[in-house]
């Protein structure tokens, strides 16, 4: 499942260190309890069965899969899973307590992180944070298959479901809260946006989990080791599935970087649109899927400049008529241009329509309130707030309250009226952030 990853910048490590460690405290206070009170309630039967999980455990989280600002993710949680249905609270805890604490994966700039070069605080956390999710898991587990027999001999569903979603909900939050004081975001935004998405994935993995322990109860040892190679291949599965990601988002790179050579005012436009974008849609609460695709437009919406003669993109006086006609027509070619990529053809719309109105009196299909979609309206106020608050040759840039208010002032007309407060918020915070 997710673990911590990224350290806390310089610059804000005053301000939020006392709300990071007082958090960690916490959690180890109560993994302290909830471990003292296992061990009073439950016993070690099988020695054996709690070694070779604990080192099948820490081999899976070796081979966790890193991500941007939520840390990372691992197949191990099937074999917490395993452990739960196969042993009781207290080993299933001490299993993935010792899987986090004993794996070494690779890190980019750092090579191999293990117990001993990580930070003490990281350590801690996921251990305990572990320890409470895998040890109420069992317990939820043990009380539901104790009250509820529906006649399985080996798996009770009930109680593997009561499981699983404690699981879930216990390790989801603790990381949400964490990137929360991190990040200095909404706890419910966090999970909505990073964790929200994942739910598929990691039920299928807790599916693995049951093969696992019906591997382990029917054959044994051997068992268990055979089914553990398709748990590692579904890792391999979702590496390739991040990396096709990651390489989408590399692309898009490229074309603005193409943009940008053609209007040095466009120098850095695009990304920050890209942000103000996110921050808004995050803001609104849509799922990550949408978020990523309203990034990805703000990030290529101005593509279509790459068709505008050059002279007229770097004028420095007024524009004639025909000139002005040339910059209008870039939104309608940028769509022509995107629409021939397959895999970016769904954001064409979005990129053709980022200079409508709410009124009507935009360009270049004069779509009203009704037409213009969600996204294209997000959009829509990141770009004309980013142009507000940028220097152009013809004026300088208004000041950030400035900007707001004139947002404020032009809902109904040019802006969806329906989202300008969400977008405020979110405007002024990622403003912040990014004059930090």
């Amino acid at each position: 499942m997710v673990k911590e990853k990224e350290t806390i910048k310089k610059e804000n490590k005053p301000a939020i260190g006392m709300k990071l460690y007082l958090y960690i405290i916490l959690l180890t206070l109560i993994a302290i309890s909830l471990m003292y009170f296992l061990f009073n309630e439950y016993a070690i039967d099988n020695y054996n069965l709690i070694i070779v999980f604990s080192v099948l455990s820490a081999i899976a989280e070796t081979y966790l899969i890193l991500l941007p600002k939520i840390g990372g993710i691992s197949v191990s949680f099937a074999l917490y899973y395993s452990a739960i249905i196969l042993t009781n609270p207290f080993c299933a805890a001490i299993i993935a307590a010792f899987g986090v604490a004993f794996r070494f994966p690779y890190v980019d700039g750092k090579g191999r992180v293990h117990i001993f070069n990580n930070p003490i605080y990281k350590t801690i956390f996921n251990i305990t944070q572990l320890i409470i999710s895998s040890g109420a898991a069992g317990l939820a587990y043990e009380y539901l298959n104790r009250n509820i027999n529906i006649g399985f001999e080996f798996f009770n569903p009930v109680a593997g479901a009561a499981a699983l979603t404690v699981y879930i909900l216990l390790n989801t939050f603790f990381m949400s809260q964490l990137m929360s004081i991190l990040l200095k975001e909404k706890l419910l935004s966090i999970w909505k946006g990073n964790f929200f998405s994942m739910m598929v994935n990691v039920l299928l993995v807790g599916l693995l989990g049951i093969v696992l322990a019906f591997a382990y109860h029917t054959y044994g040892f051997g068992g268990l080791l055979l089914f553990f190679i398709p748990l590692l291949l579904a890792r391999y599965t979702f590496k390739l599935y991040l990396d096709m990601r990651k390489n989408y988002f590399e692309t898009m790179n490229v074309l603005v970087r193409a943009i940008e050579a053609n209007d040095p005012y466009t120098s850095g436009h695009s990304l920050r649109v890209s942000i103000y974008s996110e921050a808004i849609a995050k803001q609104l609460g849509l799922p990550q899927n949408k978020i990523d695709m309203i990034k990805s437009a703000a990030l290529l919406h101005d593509i279509g400049k790459i068709g505008v003669d050059k002279n007229i993109l770097n004028k420095n006086g007024k524009l004639e008529k025909e000139e002005f006609d040339s910059i209008k027509a870039h939104p309608e070619i940028g769509a022509t241009i995107i629409s021939d990529m397959s895999y970016l053809s769904n954001l064409s719309d979005i990129i053709k329509h980022h200079h409508e109105r709410n009124d009507g009196k935009g360009y270049p299909d004069g779509l009203n309130h009704n037409s213009i979609p969600l996204e294209t309206s997000i959009l829509i106020i990141a770009d004309s707030f980013d142009a507000m608050t940028t220097d152009r040759p013809y004026r300088h840039a208004l000041s950030l309250e400035d900007a707001l208010n004139e947002v404020k002032v032009n809902a109904g007309t040019q802006f969806n009226p329906d989202i300008v407060d969400d977008a405020i918020i979110a405007l002024r915070k990622a403003f912040n952030n990014l004059s930090e």
